[in-house]
């Protein structure tokens, strides 16, 4: 397999992750819905990049913060009221490498923020290929993000193969419109530190 051969692989699989994440947001309101539709057949090709910096100018739209050591912004997406970042371990195309970061933002008003953060959870385990993992709460904590006090939860599940995925789960205030920010990957390669030193760094 070439480079070129696998960077469009990477950046298909980013790209069916955003896409769903998109369509699954949406999939609660038909009028809403049936714009993305309408939308995704003409802004597509130019909404999506797998190029880091178009990536990382998409993502300071809807967040500053620090970039983890070793993470590098992969792919963002932007269609219609919708904007999704993926941030991951350099040269990575998921999350054998350490635990993925997605960022994704909505004009205010448009999504319910619990429904948004279900369907993002699910839209990640499904493009991962974990679908029916059951995710269980293991820890809730009040942070401030952006000014704002938010929840910041942490749930852990195990898949047929018997491995262990957690995920952090939490929205905030984002430049234009509710951020959410969603962290995801096995729990034998989760860095608390990392993590905790990201959050840290939202404003």
């Amino acid at each position: 397999m070439t480079i070129t051969e696998a960077n469009n692989k990477n950046k298909n699989k980013w790209v069916w992750i955003g896409l769903g994440a998109a369509l699954l947001f949406c999939c609660g309101t038909a009028l809403v819905a049936g714009l993305v539709f309408w939308q995704a057949g003409k802004k597509i090709q130019e909404g999506v990049s797998a190029d880091p910096e178009a990536a990382a100018e998409a993502a300071h739209k809807i967040i500053d913060y620090d970039l983890p050591e070793g993470y590098q912004e992969q792919m963002a997406m932007e269609i219609v009221f919708y904007s999704f970042v993926v941030i991951a371990p350099e040269g990575s195309s998921g999350m054998s490498n350490g635990p993925v970061f997605m960022l994704a933002q909505f004009q205010s008003g448009m999504v319910n923020q619990e429904q948004m953060e279900q369907q993002l959870r699910q839209s990640l385990e499904q493009q991962a290929g974990n679908r029916g993992l059951s995710m269980e709460l293991v820890k809730m904590e009040e942070q401030t993000i952006r000014g704002e006090q938010t929840q910041v939860v942490t749930y852990e599940g195990t898949d047929e193969n018997g491995n262990v995925l957690r995920q952090v789960i939490t929205s905030f205030p984002g430049k234009d419109g509710t951020a959410m920010l969603m962290i995801m990957g096995p729990a034998e390669l989760w860095d608390q530190d990392l993590i905790d030193a990201f959050i840290e760094s939202i404003r």
